[in-house]
């Protein structure tokens, strides 16, 4: 027994990720399709949205006390929807809801009327959006608001400027009208030159491509091709795989069973060969990537299985390079698996994982047990101050000498880097909210939390 408490310890003090047993948000997710994390109610705590397949319902869950414990179903709004994004459309500072119905070609956004989750009543951002499947929110014109971009399966790729950053929202501007059933959309800067680029997948002969953004207002170029095979991808993930700098992509093709990353080859979007991480996952269904293992390099989450099992996967990025060790089940309790996601539900400082399951109507999670290295856990041998900040955060290191620091928000997401023994951090510029110090320095890593006022 003592020799497995050592390897136990082993284990968790080398900062392998182990999850715990599913803890279930709700039962009653009709058909649940799509989640996402987003803190609705504004008291720093992680809350989940649900668009669901069946039961014509979008809806929320509460983090009741920051602990994981959720309230029962706040039903948002009855619409016949497939996807839900949470953004502040509005720029009052708090989250609103996007959201697509496929059947009548809309998409649509929900204002959050108080910041604490109470929302307005349907506004229309279009309603020719024929097949409307995906709706993400970004700042494609440089504004500094949120613009809308959406896919759909017979009018391809388009985006819609939020004319006043208030959320009326422009007429739409065309990505690619002849996308084919345009599964997974997402946004980032592929060719690192400051705008956000769009990446989009489809079915057909070209699956997986990118639109370069021409001048940051949003005129965007040709298609680029990323990858071909034949068959449907639906989900993708944009996040740097390799440690480089730049941004990669991922996507999985449930026809072929398998999840590929590609690697960005110069940073100029001139993307590589797929690199497999799995071949053999039953019908991929759901993609997502994140540190889930506090080493500071991006882990995969994924779904797969059938109408009435599955599982919720994980891969560890071995060598922060992209080479992925073996798949890791985090549980089987589920029938078809269409979303996964990873934040930090229970304010811990590590990436816990929310999967939802269509058929069996179930919305859970999953706690990391990472534990942080017994350096890191020395909470005296080094001091970040004033905490809650407005603005500028100080380090004594002590004995120590800072070699970086990055700031995290609480999905994971790094908002800041930088390098250098610096004992003065500056997040003034970021939203109110809960965030995460990772301070590397020559006697390891820490992390703090900190809350931005």
């Amino acid at each position: 027994m003592k020799y497995l408490l050592y390897i136990f310890l082993f284990i968790c003090f080398n900062g392998y990720a182990q999850f715990g047993p599913q803890r279930i948000i709700s039962t009653e997710a009709d058909g649940s399709r799509i989640i996402c994390a987003a803190d609705v109610d504004g008291d720093n705590y992680i809350d989940i949205l649900s668009a669901n397949n069946f039961g014509n319902n979008l809806t929320w869950y509460k983090n009741l006390d920051g602990l994981g414990n959720f309230g029962s179903q706040n039903i948002l709004a009855s619409l016949d929807t497939i996807h839900v994004h949470a953004s502040d459309l509005d720029g009052d500072g708090d989250m609103d809801v996007l959201a697509v119905s496929y059947f009548i070609d809309m998409v649509v956004w929900y204002e959050n009327l108080d910041g604490l989750g109470n929302f307005s009543t349907q506004k229309v951002i279009s309603n020719t959006a024929d097949g409307a499947y995906r709706v993400i929110a970004a700042d494609l014109d440089g504004d500094s608001d949120m613009d809308v971009i959406s896919g759909s399966d017979n009018t391809g790729i388009a985006w819609y400027e939020n004319i006043d950053g208030n959320g009326n929202f422009g007429l739409a501007r065309v990505i690619n009208a002849f996308a084919p059933n345009a599964r997974s959309i997402a946004t980032a800067d592929i060719d690192g030159d400051g705008d956000m680029d769009v990446v989009a997948s489809t079915s057909g002969t070209v699956t997986v491509s990118w639109y370069e953004n021409l001048d940051g207002l949003g005129n965007f170029g040709p298609q680029k091709i990323i990858t071909t095979n034949g068959l449907s991808v639906e989900p993708i993930f944009t996040i740097d795989i390799d440690g480089d700098g730049d941004i990669d992509v991922i996507a999985a093709t449930g026809g072929a069973d398998k999840v590929a990353w590609y690697e960005n080859l110069d940073g100029l979007g001139n993307f590589g060969p797929e690199n497999i991480i799995i071949d053999d996952l039953l019908n991929a269904h759901a993609i997502y990537s994140s540190d889930l293992d506090n080493d500071g390099d991006n882990d995969l989450l994924a779904t797969g299985g059938g109408a009435f099992d599955g599982e919720v996967v994980w891969f560890e990025n071995l060598d922060g390079q992209g080479s992925f060790g073996a798949k890791n089940i985090i549980s089987t309790e589920v029938q078809f698996s269409r979303s996964v996601i990873a934040a930090d539900i229970d304010n811990d400082g590590d990436m816990d994982v929310i999967a939802s399951s269509q058929n069996d109507d179930k919305i859970a999670w999953y706690e990391n047990y990472t534990i942080l290295s017994v350096e890191e856990n020395q909470i005296n041998s080094l001091t970040v101050y004033p905490n809650p900040t407005k603005g500028l955060i100080y380090i004594n290191p002590k004995t120590k000498t800072i070699i970086s620091i990055g700031v995290f928000d609480i999905l994971g997401k790094k908002v800041l880097q930088l390098e250098g023994n610096i004992q003065q951090v500056d997040i003034s510029t970021l939203q109110s909210g809960m965030y995460f110090l990772r301070i590397a320095t020559n006697a390891g890593s820490f992390v703090r939390k900190i809350i931005k006022e």
